[in-house]
């Protein structure tokens, strides 16, 4: 019994682990960090060049290919779960509301930085448009924090591949310029 476990068991953990490390590879891909995604990618192949290996050894055994369906499903949840929790990168969250005045005094009383730009919603209602970069890791933080102001706000969230230039959010707000001045 353990004889035919045993296999089965590898070949779960090697997919889970390759499967793993490809959705980190593709996610810092994205991002443009190529030398991390290159070394990342070299592991990541080896990995599953040894699970394929171990399925296709002898006769075919249901037991392994269930192992191996089973690695690359539980390999790409726990990949997601690794991005969410790592939070590696940034984010650009656009939010339309009505509420943008009280939208821009909350999220810069906790220093997200932000650009708020007015417009027009269909049916010619004011609206403000509020833009902000941020760090994922604290992107939970700030669409609570749209939430809690305007639960009817419009919000979308996409990822920066690179940012040159700007404001980026910081754990707590800076004294505002003129009160930076006077300090030194």
């Amino acid at each position: 019994m353990f004889e035919t476990l045993w296999p089965a068991l590898l070949i779960f953990c090697l997919r889970c682990i390759d499967v793993s490390l490809g959705t980190m590879r593709m996610i810092l891909t994205i991002q443009g960090k190529r030398t991390l995604s290159a070394a990342i990618g070299f592991v990541e192949v080896t990995v599953f060049i040894t699970a394929v290996a171990s399925v296709v050894r002898g006769p075919l055994d249901p037991l392994r290919i269930l192992a191996y369906g089973g690695g690359f499903a539980a390999g790409t949840f726990l990949g997601m779960t690794l991005d969410r929790r790592l939070g590696l990168g940034d984010v650009v969250v656009r939010v339309i509301s009505k509420s943008h005045k009280q939208m821009v005094a909350a999220l810069s009383s906790v220093g997200f930085g932000l650009t708020l730009v007015d417009g027009r919603g269909g049916r010619g209602s004011e609206v403000g448009v509020v833009f902000s970069v941020c760090h994922r890791k604290r992107l939970q933080e700030l669409l609570g924090i749209i939430r809690q102001v305007d639960r009817t706000a419009i919000v979308t969230v996409q990822e920066v591949r690179e940012q040159v230039h700007g404001f980026f959010s910081r754990k707590r707000p800076s004294p505002p310029v003129t009160a930076r001045a006077h300090l030194g």
